[in-house]
């Protein structure tokens, strides 16, 4: 603690690595957190549903309507089933206030039974029980009724019945799988009924009673699936189950617990985007190793500066200090030191918490003076810190000889100069794959972004809840065609990287069934998009013929093994005149998904009826100035809409929403890898101060004997140099390895260019001469007359 420049240099150093390992810790808990919100969390299930059709695999989150009230029934150990629809945007009217709710759901009345809320009006035994009725979040309704109760109130939409608000509750946590913003009851939809066994298009969960085990229960949903499914198959497909099965297909569901979802990819996101488990690893394992650096500085300068402390080692000893009393000395030194570290890094986390929820788009709370169970937590990770990083320099500067230091015999450099060294380099080979990590992320995100998509993104508008508009969407879309900046519009129910909806598919000359993502357009958005057709034509303005139609891409060609498809009748789930389309053209895959996956099979239908009340989105590609474009936008759509708000996305940036966890990979891994290499810069610093200051007598000598800067500068950073080297050749390898794994993620992906990690080695090289050739500077610098009097 005498030394003030090596303790500051500690604290600071041990200060950064604490806080930057906490910040990753509160983002892991917060990850691992989500849904145990739930007073009945471990009770509660999702129903998913697993396919395996013609050799490929589904695993889904939504089951079929009638399942809920199935298992209720049969299954004795489910307590309670509810439904839940997906999300979808909603124009809702009272008074003069138009809004888009953009998460709306519907769900059973027993909702509240099963998961955790807190209601601020309203019964939530009641709530859902009535067609029509719904609850909404505290938010929500603050927007139409401000602060008054609005039970009671009506809620109306165009074209449709109304709501009427029968709950409020207090918005969902942040970290729940289930928040929608509206909860309709069930019985308003049409489907509230339905037997079909194969619309397999809702959320189902369940609340196992006590005591019982989820496994018990998927044995009795095989029993449900032969039971009330394979009569439907054997109606519909023409085959048993049992026949299919025996093809290798499978057809089941299975119970997967809440507290799970979050972080499972290997089922497809359900109401909300999902975590990924690998990325809560790396980030893991960079907290630690960032502590681990910010230690390894500690134990450095400790160990370095033993000749330094060795003379009052040899006096305490000979003045009858044994060593166990040296060893709790140097330890407790060292808890103070990392205590006082834990003290700055609880005030830099308090700053830099704020700018951190904004790199991670959550919202992190830091109370720890409000939890009085975290206090003696920290001091017990604080006294471990300390413990860790000071056991090895107490053990070593308590092993001194007291005769041998008191004559001015200290210890050789030799072996422990050798760990020094072994630490350094570590440090190193961790930013040097930091470094790697952050290039090669950059490298793939920047491929993903120039990837040819097979459509035009850019300059493209895109009008969101343009349904609500019926039969005036044909003369709001004729009216903007009429503007001089806007070039096409094309009015649809699905746009490029928004999810799709999925069909099964068949034809005649085929046994091979396919789930095919399908769209509604209309007659202009191959050309709105610029995607090219291969075969055949698209749908015309006015035919008749394009309600039976249907356009198919080039997998799904390859997929139902269709040949000459131009004129070949496909058929959706059961072969009737209603479900069977005419292929009247083909178009090149485009990417509508996420670059994570490859093209998948997709149909286009042309139905100007549907679309009049089901066309969410008008996509408009404009020319020019484009805040000129929009504001000519607004004023024709506020002209047809009488007040509904004007949303809008930008097409390309809507896509690169598809990408958000990367980029936020990125951004993490970029901000760690400054914080470790600060950490390290630090460290090299003051390892290069105790060099320089151990060698004065040494450089005076030379500087008197001739000797230039350079040569000096040389000798000074030769060892670290050499440690960047050693660093290199060993941290490329675990660069390449890693990031090669993170690429499994991408059906797409860029090379593993040598640049990479050569530049990754020369910014470390570079930023290792620049730190310590300041302190070497200064000794090379120096008067040698001042030199020679040092000793």
């Amino acid at each position: 603690m005498r030394n003030k420049f090596y303790s500051v240099i500690n604290i600071i150093g041990l200060a950064i690595g604490i806080t930057a390992c906490i910040l990753i810790v509160l983002y892991v808990q917060f990850e691992l957190s989500y849904d145990k919100f739930n007073e009945k969390a471990d009770r509660i299930y999702r129903v998913n549903g697993l396919e395996v059709l013609n050799g490929d695999t589904y695993n889904l989150p939504w089951t079929s309507p009638p399942l809920a009230g199935v298992m209720k029934d049969e299954i004795p150990e489910v307590e309670e089933a509810v439904r839940l629809t997906h999300y979808w945007p909603m124009i809702l009217e009272y008074k003069d206030k138009i809004l888009n709710v953009s998460k709306t759901c519907f769900a059973d009345p027993n909702f509240f039974k099963i998961f955790s809320t807190s209601f601020i009006y309203g019964d939530p035994s009641t709530a859902l029980l009535d067609p029509y009725s719904v609850v909404l979040t505290e938010t929500t309704a603050k927007r139409y009724f401000g602060n008054e109760n609005p039970i009671g109130q009506t809620l109306s939409r165009k074209n449709y019945t109304g709501f009427t608000v029968t709950g409020v509750i207090e918005d969902f946590p942040e970290n729940s799988d289930i928040k929608p913003d509206f909860i309709g009851s069930f019985k308003s939809r049409s489907y509230n009924n339905s037997v079909n066994w194969f619309q397999n298009s809702f959320y189902t969960y369940v609340l196992l009673k006590e005591g019982f085990s989820n496994r018990d229960v998927d044995e009795k949903l095989k029993s449900i699936v032969k039971k009330y499914v394979g009569p439907y198959v054997k109606e519909h497909k023409g085959v048993s189950l049992e026949e299919l099965m025996a093809q290798g297909n499978r057809q089941e569901y299975y119970t997967q617990p809440l507290t799970e979802i979050h972080l499972d990819n290997t089922v497809k996101a359900g109401l909300e985007p999902l975590g990924n488990s690998n990325y809560l690893i790396i980030f893991s394992i960079i907290a630690v190793f960032i502590l681990v650096i910010a230690c390894i500085n500690y134990m450095n300068m400790s160990t370095a500066q033993s000749v330094n402390r060795a003379r009052e080692v040899g006096l305490k000893k000979s003045l009858g200090s044994n060593r166990k009393k040296l060893v709790l000395q140097f330890l407790s030194e060292s808890v103070l030191i990392t205590l006082a570290a834990l003290a700055l890094a609880m005030i830099l986390i308090k700053i830099l918490l704020p700018a951190f929820n904004a790199l991670i788009d959550k919202q992190l709370v830091f109370n720890y003076m409000n939890d009085f169970g975290t206090i003696p937590l920290f001091l017990v990770l604080g006294i471990a810190i300390g413990i860790l990083a000071g056991a090895y320099p107490a053990f070593f500067l308590a092993s001194f000889n007291p005769i041998k230091v008191l004559k001015g015999i200290h210890f050789s450099n030799g072996s422990h100069g050798k760990l020094r060294s072994g630490l350094v380099v570590f440090q190193l080979i961790v930013t040097i794959v930091l470094f790697s990590g952050t290039f090669f992320i950059s490298k793939q995100l920047n491929f993903l972004q120039e990837q040819k998509l097979g459509f035009n993104k850019e300059n493209m508008v895109i009008i969101e809840n343009t349904n609500y508009l019926g039969p005036l969407l044909s003369s709001l879309k004729n009216e903007l065609l009429a503007q001089p900046g806007i070039l096409q519009v094309t009015n649809s129910n699905g746009i490029p990287g928004r999810d799709m909806y999925y069909e099964t598919f068949a034809h005649d000359l085929s046994n091979v069934d396919r789930h095919v993502s399908v769209i509604w357009t209309d007659v202009d958005f191959l050309k709105a998009y610029d995607i090219e057709l291969t075969q055949g034509r698209f749908f015309e303005e006015g035919n008749q013929a394009n309600a039976k139609s249907i356009v198919l891409n080039e997998t799904a060609l390859k997929e139902l093994n269709i040949k000459n498809p131009i004129g070949k009748k496909i058929y959706k789930g059961q072969k009737t005149d209603a479900t069977t389309f005419t292929i009247i053209g083909v178009i090149k895959d485009f990417h509508f998904e996420s670059l994570h996956k490859e093209v998948s099979p997709l149909g286009i239908y042309s139905n100007n009826e549907m679309l009049k009340y089901n066309g969410r989105f008008l996509s408009v590609r404009i020319s020019g100035d484009i805040q000129k474009n929009l504001k000519k936008i607004q004023q024709i759509w506020d002209k047809f809409t009488g007040g509904q708000s004007f949303d809008y996305v930008f097409l390309d940036e809507d896509f690169g929403r598809l990408y958000t966890t990367e980029v936020r990979t990125r951004k993490i891994v970029s901000v760690f890898s400054a914080l470790a290499i600060l950490i390290a810069c630090i460290g090299l610093l003051a390892l290069a101060a105790f060099v320089a200051e151990q060698r004065t007598k040494e450089i005076g000598v030379r500087k008197v004997n001739g000797a230039r800067i350079g040569q000096i500068l040389y000798s000074l950073n030769r060892n670290f140099i050499k440690w960047v080297v050693v660093a290199f050749v060993i941290s490329c390898p675990i660069a390449w390895y890693t990031m090669n794994k993170w690429l499994e993620d991408f059906a797409y992906k860029t090379s593993l260019s040598w640049w990479i990690f050569a530049l990754a080695g020369l910014a470390s090289l570079v930023i290792t001469i620049i730190t310590v050739s300041w302190i070497s500077w200064r000794a090379a610098t120096k008067n040698p007359v001042e030199a020679l009097r040092y000793e």
